[in-house]
């Protein structure tokens, strides 16, 4: 069975795919080949060199529909270039022109992945709308729906945007090895922490849905109080000129960094003392289970998916969507507490390790890949494919 993971930019899929397909093909080698499409970038060349097949194709993330019919010419050539049984589509763009193709092509096993459904905190009713449409339209072209929100499980119940057999809890998993506290070093100067300034770091494209603006505001109500900490960007995207440029106005350079992008993420966590996020949404964020895995508390906005991540008070903090205030608050406790954030830091590690292990992701999609090769209409087996409801996967 031939299987082609489609993300649209390969920093994306250097960093949420391929590990995990690696896996797969070596657990099931002789039963899968899982191959991967994406844009030309840097991460090509890493995953070829790694033994990755990586199918090279430019998929647009416009909504103007010249583009839209080219990704779709695309991806309809790559897959039938390939002699792809299936295809595993991702969230955003990309995965609305798969859907949409889907409904011409009836001999492709479609999957679909929500990485959390586009209803924020702060969508209108006419978006809200227009979503629900368009979901239940493209209800039937795929085989499967994998979710990594138990409340986007819940919505697609209450709008009837899927039937119960296509609907998988999926979740979202990283590598406990790779990411995880340092080992403690003969010097303690930095852990003890008492000449140096408390670090916090946000891992985030540098687009409106990560509302950097937030993050900007309460530091700069932050640096009237003490400059006594630090702040790490990273990211990529169409906003981070103008990011910089707002960093510059607010005078906040010496307290602001936008470090260079980088694909050795925990090194980066391990420079840190506080993780942020502060999205209008997410799905199961990396950007908060990475450096909680790694051993660092986190501050997120209260939004579905960041609030499903953590535990708060416990592992982190969440915080209200529209105050700076209330975000400064959070980064000076921190900065004011060592010795409380770095406990808050072990009760992350034991959370992540408990719920965000890439062992079980990569056992779900081996058993749903294989799933698929079954005629359309057979009952697969939902208890090892991660469950069908909030409840059992609880459970």
């Amino acid at each position: 069975m031939k299987i082609l993971e489609v993300c649209t930019v390969s920093s994306s899929a250097y960093a949420l795919v391929f590990q995990r397909a690696q896996r797969l093909n070596q657990r099931h080698a002789g039963q899968m080949q899982v191959d991967m499409l994406c844009s030309d970038g840097s991460e090509v060349a890493l995953m070829r060199e790694q033994g990755m097949k990586v199918v090279v194709a430019t998929l647009h993330r416009s909504l103007n529909p010249w583009q839209l019919l080219r990704s779709a010419w695309n991806l309809r050539r790559a897959i039938r270039q390939g002699g792809y049984d299936v295809v595993h589509l991702h969230f955003g763009i990309p995965g609305l022109v798969g859907r949409f193709l889907a409904l011409f092509d009836r001999t492709t096993v479609w999957v679909y992945q929500s990485h959390g459904y586009s209803i924020a905190e702060n969508t209108g009713t006419l978006a809200r709308r227009a979503f629900i449409l368009i979901e239940k339209l493209l209800k039937h072209t795929v085989r499967y729906s994998l979710f990594q929100l138990r409340s986007d499980m819940e919505l697609a119940r209450e709008y009837k945007l899927l039937n119960e057999t296509q609907m998988v809890y999926l979740g979202n998993g990283i590598d406990l090895d790779r990411f995880r506290p340092p080992i403690p070093s003969p010097s303690p100067a930095r852990e003890e922490g008492s000449n140096s300034p408390t670090v916090f770091g946000m891992v985030a494209r540098f687009e409106p849905i990560k509302n950097h603006a937030l993050l900007l505001d309460a530091v700069e109500l932050l640096a009237k109080q003490t400059r006594d900490f630090r702040v790490k960007l990273i990211g990529q995207g169409h906003l981070q000129a103008a990011i910089q440029t707002s960093i510059r106005e607010k005078g906040l350079e010496d307290v602001v960094e936008i470090a260079a992008y980088r694909n050795d993420m925990p090194a980066f966590y391990q420079s840190i003392d506080v993780a942020v996020l502060t999205s209008f949404a997410e799905g199961i964020p990396r950007a908060l289970i990475e450096p909680m895995a790694s051993g660092k508390p986190v501050i997120c906005t209260d939004v579905k998916g960041s609030r499903e991540a953590i535990i708060d008070r416990m592992t982190g903090f969440t915080t209200p969507l529209d105050s700076a205030q209330a975000l400064a608050g959070h980064m000076l406790w921190f900065m004011q507490h060592p010795d409380q954030r770095r406990a808050m830091g072990k009760a992350a590690r034991i959370h992540a390790v408990n719920n965000f292990s890439e062992e079980r992701v990569i056992d779900i999609l081996g058993e749903l890949y294989l799933a698929c090769a079954k005629p359309l209409g057979s009952a697969p087996d939902k208890g090892r494919l991660g469950g069908v409801s909030p409840q059992e996967a609880e459970a």
